[in-house]
């Protein structure tokens, strides 16, 4: 017996990516029964490319829809759509990112074979262009394997047990909800043959550089990543405090610092030594990257805290 999914995908301005994703969907051996795309409001014409693919490319017996869900971060859309799912068992995924056409039917198997009620796919990162190159290679790793929520298959009793996705976070939702699964069901059954892949990496320092200092901010206000935020909030300070000390040694300390963080670290991370591949010159830019994605990472983690402080203050106040 095999599993009737309902393959839930939030997406905001994803006309760019969507191509790819639909055609990997259809593609599936083992094919949902449901798609739903739970909007968030965009403005890109992603929906209507969505309604013409499935006017052209549906197939029999199967359901799509979207559900317009006007200022949704990820973990809202998500939720939506595993309340509007009408199938027990539904698969993550999102814009960007596109499965193997094995996909769905080895979470399926895997989940059928151990009998759980949980299962996590992985997503392969890897990038093309430069900068791109530097993005992945100091984020996951290029080339790196990681099990990720969006490639994963959970039955709905998961929800009934341990509740939805957090709604106010713009990111970091899936760590508090992937701890609560953990702290429920024990240490994650993944399946590595269960492989998507994410090549869609922001191309710009301004988006990248948002983009990072957005993530900390929210893991601090959902009170996750802790130990590295502690690293990273008394750390730094110190390694600038050492550099505008204005002696040899604090010199010292820096060059040893854009060396492990931007020249080690990305080694460390991705799957090939060689993570450059046939572009050397990402190679430049990654230390300049890493020393500004560590400060737009310092920035977050400030504004979390007061964000924090702020509403605890409101709190005790009310109270």
């Amino acid at each position: 017996m095999s599993y009737d999914v309902t393959v839930v995908v939030p997406i905001l301005n994803e006309r760019d990516s969507l191509p790819q994703l639909l055609v990997a969907l259809k593609a599936q051996t083992h094919r949902p029964k449901e798609l739903i795309f739970s909007d968030a409001g965009s403005t890109d014409g992603s929906i209507a490319l969505i309604e013409n693919w499935w006017q052209a490319e549906r197939w029999e017996g199967a359901d799509c829809q979207v559900l317009r869900r006007l200022g949704a971060m990820p973990g809202a859309g998500r939720n939506a759509g595993v309340l509007a799912a009408s199938h027990e068992w539904i698969a993550f995924i999102d814009g960007g990112i596109e499965p193997e056409p094995a996909w769905l039917d080895r979470l399926c198997v895997h989940a059928q074979g151990h009998n759980v009620p949980a299962v996590f796919g992985v997503c392969c990162f890897s990038a093309i262009l430069c900068f791109d190159l530097a993005v992945c290679a100091l984020s996951y790793g290029q080339g790196s394997v990681h099990p990720v929520i969006p490639a994963s298959l959970f039955h709905r009793r998961v929800f009934d047990e341990i509740g939805f996705f957090p709604e106010q976070l713009r990111a970091a939702e899936d760590l508090v909800w992937g701890k609560r699964l953990a702290d429920r069901y024990g240490e994650r059954d993944i399946c590595q043959d269960a492989i998507v892949h994410y090549t869609h990496f922001t191309s710009s320092w301004g988006q990248t550089l948002r983009k990072w200092k957005m993530a900390e901010y929210c893991s601090v206000v959902a009170g996750v990543r802790l130990g590295q935020q502690m690293l990273c909030f008394i750390g730094l300070p110190l390694v600038y405090g050492a550099l505008f000390s204005g002696t040899a040694f604090g010199a010292w300390v820096f060059l040893v610092y854009v060396t492990l963080r931007g020249v080690i670290d990305p080694v460390r991370r991705s799957q090939n030594r060689r993570w450059w591949g046939q572009r050397p010159a990402a190679l430049l830019i990654a230390p300049a990257l890493a020393v500004a994605l560590d400060l737009a990472k310092l920035v977050g983690i400030v504004q979390g805290y007061l964000s924090n402080f702020r509403r605890s203050r409101r709190v005790n106040v009310c109270s």
